[in-house]
């Protein structure tokens, strides 16, 4: 596949549709809180049912995906700690660029790059990355921001049971268990199934809206962060799918590279606002030192993924 092929097929619609969102945003001053409600409490709940319950990924593949994320979060965060205290970098300012570096946008901007560029596998693998990459955002992820702000922050943990996609998962999973599927070309499953693809252009219009409330200030000073986030995390995801078999399954290991390569994701700047938010070094703030990582990573994730994309589905990688 060539450069331009790969950009067309899975990365221009992503753009397109992200750049709507800023236009809306930007015409209409949409507040991004009612749409964010919406998508996570009934349209990605419904993608993540239909994807588990129809999936035809073995339960090792799914239990390695999971391995797999979590010894991805774990080494990239390892790796970016060791990195920003050879160089100096202080606190909250460290702690952000670690929960940047492990913490990428899989869900929505990974599932639809994902679909795009590898269809229903892309889709599935995708959805169960940002399963389990959930709890750790609401687990470790809260540690490292809280540790930046010193403060405990364990009680935070608690807002992962209020994740409906918790619940989604829970439901499919016992129903795959029990052998109860509703028929696919039934009217519920054709419902669920509809409504879950309509999460789709939804969560990548939401993207394009919190782009447009960031704001921005002297790029420069995120190079660093930016760089890590988008050749040193997919380089740490590629050793991870290696060490792991390639999950046994190549495809998959290719859709997991893919997403670790995507841009930062937007919880990790929720964290830092709620427990790190209090320093200030030369007139930056750890949220606005992040915010302009989230922009950067966007941005240049798009060149990245084009060029990753070509080599996946080409085969050079893995």
């Amino acid at each position: 596949m060539s450069l331009v092929s790969a950009f067309t097929s899975a990365v221009l619609p992503i753009v397109a549709v992200m750049a709507l969102g800023y236009t809306l945003a930007a015409a209409l001053d949409v507040e991004v809180d009612s749409l964010n409600d919406v998508a996570l409490y009934l349209f990605l709940p419904a993608l993540i049912f239909h994807s588990i319950v129809t999936t035809t990924l073995s339960g090792d593949t799914v239990a390695l995906i999971f391995a797999g994320v979590g010894l991805f979060v774990i080494v990239t965060m390892g790796l970016v700690e060791l990195l920003d205290r050879l160089l100096g970098v202080p606190e909250p300012y460290r702690s952000a660029d670690v929960l940047a570096g492990a913490l990428p946008n899989a869900g929505f901007y990974g599932i639809p790059l994902a679909e795009f560029a590898f269809g229903d596998v892309g889709r599935t693998t995708a959805v169960i990355y940002i399963t389990a990459q959930a709890f750790l955002m609401y687990t470790l992820g809260v540690y490292v921001a809280s540790r930046g702000g010193g403060e405990a922050g364990i009680g935070a943990v608690k807002e992962i049971f209020r994740l409906p996609l918790v619940y989604a998962i829970a439901v499919a999973g016992t129903v795959r268990l029990l052998g109860i599927a509703p028929p696919t070309d039934g009217t519920f499953m054709s419902t669920v199934s509809l409504v879950g693809d309509a999460s789709i252009p939804l969560m990548l219009v939401i993207v394009g809206v919190q782009l447009y409330g960031l704001e921005y200030g002297n790029v420069r000073r995120v190079i660093r962060p930016s760089i890590v986030k988008l050749v040193v995390a997919p380089l740490t995801g590629l050793a991870v799918a290696l060490a792991l078999g390639k999950f046994g399954d190549v495809a998959v290991a290719r859709v997991f590279v893919l997403l670790c390569a995507t841009p930062v994701a937007l919880i990790p700047l929720a964290l830092t606002l709620s427990y790190s938010d209090v320093d200030d070094r030369d007139g930056l703030s750890a949220s606005e030192y992040l915010t302009m990582t989230i922009f950067v990573t966007t941005v240049a994730s798009v060149p990245v993924l084009t060029v990753l994309i070509t080599l996946l589905q080409d085969g050079v990688v893995l």
